[in-house]
């Protein structure tokens, strides 16, 4: 642990129960995954991100859809200093220069405007870029490279449940404590055993210390009228000395009429948080129940604000306005199946 006067001890988060594995695999479902890692070095941050979309067939037998990589810097002031992608349908290069924070998801439906528009896994991790940049920070606090006055001033209150006013991180960056930084539970593998179902997720290697990941599963299965969807993501941190461990977790089910493409439902269950004010944040998932799936992105953005919500769910949210696009892609590859075996 760390002795230094700068730096803060660390408490155990508020709430500790990560899954032990994400569900198997079923016929006539796609499946996209998808995992970033942050390495935060002298010269700043770099990020390497993969992701994949995979069709699970009626007889069990799998396509592969799409697959992309990331690889990119920040610089120390947070801009983007280098970005590759593959394969690059779209125009990395007006990307680098671009502060990763305000303006750059404006900047990536610029640059690629077919990904986006169709949802594609490129749209996917270059959309992650930003708030893996902002929860890189994470592995700062735990090292002390910030000290706590640094957080005195500036920091914005009420803008989801964890940071509301009267909060135990707010309650402590007034009284120059800074924010204390909480140590989630060892992070098990989220993997269904690799005999029962190897192709669950895409390739990861192990955690190097020092480093962070963000990593995604949104599932959809189609059954007659209805979509069934299971998503979840998980924040983790390996530091320089120690195991990896939990820092955010929200797993979510939802159902959607599949004629109308609107949510019957939508619960999400919180795992691993920081505070106690973060879980009953929770409850606002089922604000998408009634809405066009198609629009989740906007809904959040919209209409998901304030202390009844959190941002990491906001984040699992926002992945949800995929879901249209990941049918429409699994209804097309099965078309084409029937049309070359028949």
């Amino acid at each position: 642990m760390m002795s230094d006067s700068s730096k803060t001890e660390p408490v155990p988060a508020a709430m500790a129960s990560p899954a032990i594995d994400s569900i198997v695999r079923r016929p006539h479902s796609i499946r996209r995954t998808s995992s970033i890692d942050m390495h935060l070095g002298p010269g700043g941050l770099t990020l390497h991100a993969n992701a994949r979309d995979l069709v699970t067939h009626g007889d069990s037998d799998t396509t592969v859809t799409s697959e992309a990589i990331v690889a990119a810097s920040v610089d120390s002031t947070g801009v983007m200093a280098r970005l590759v992608a593959e394969p690059d349908r779209g125009n990395a290069a007006h990307l680098v220069g671009v502060p990763v924070s305000s303006g750059f998801r404006r900047a990536v439906r610029h640059a690629y405007p077919d990904d986006v528009a169709t949802s594609t896994v490129m749209a996917l991790l270059l959309d992650e870029l930003p708030v893996a940049t902002l929860i890189s920070g994470y592995a700062r606090l735990y090292s002390g490279d910030v000290p706590a006055a640094a957080y005195r001033d500036g920091m914005k209150s009420d803008i989801c449940s964890g940071w509301r006013t009267d909060g135990t991180m707010m309650r402590s960056v007034r009284a120059g404590a800074g924010v204390p930084v909480t140590v989630g539970p060892p992070a098990p593998d989220v993997r269904v055993d690799l005999d029962i179902d190897p192709l669950g997720w895409h390739q990861i290697s192990s955690l190097t210390a020092g480093s962070m990941r963000r990593r995604r599963l949104v599932d959809v299965h189609t059954d007659g009228n209805q979509w069934s969807v299971y998503a979840m993501f998980r924040d983790s941190h390996r530091p320089v000395a120690g195991v990896e461990t939990v820092l955010h977790e929200y797993t979510l089910t939802a159902t959607v009429d599949a004629t109308s493409r609107v949510f019957r439902t939508c619960t999400a269950v919180p795992r691993v948080l920081p505070w106690v004010e973060c879980p009953v944040a929770a409850a606002s998932a089922e604000r998408l129940v009634g809405r066009d799936v198609d629009a989740t992105r906007d809904v959040v953005r919209s209409d998901l604000r304030g202390t009844s919500t959190c941002t990491h769910l906001n984040d699992l949210l926002r992945s949800l306005g995929d879901v249209g696009a990941l049918v429409d892609t699994l209804n097309s590859v099965h078309r084409d199946r029937q049309r070359f075996s028949g």
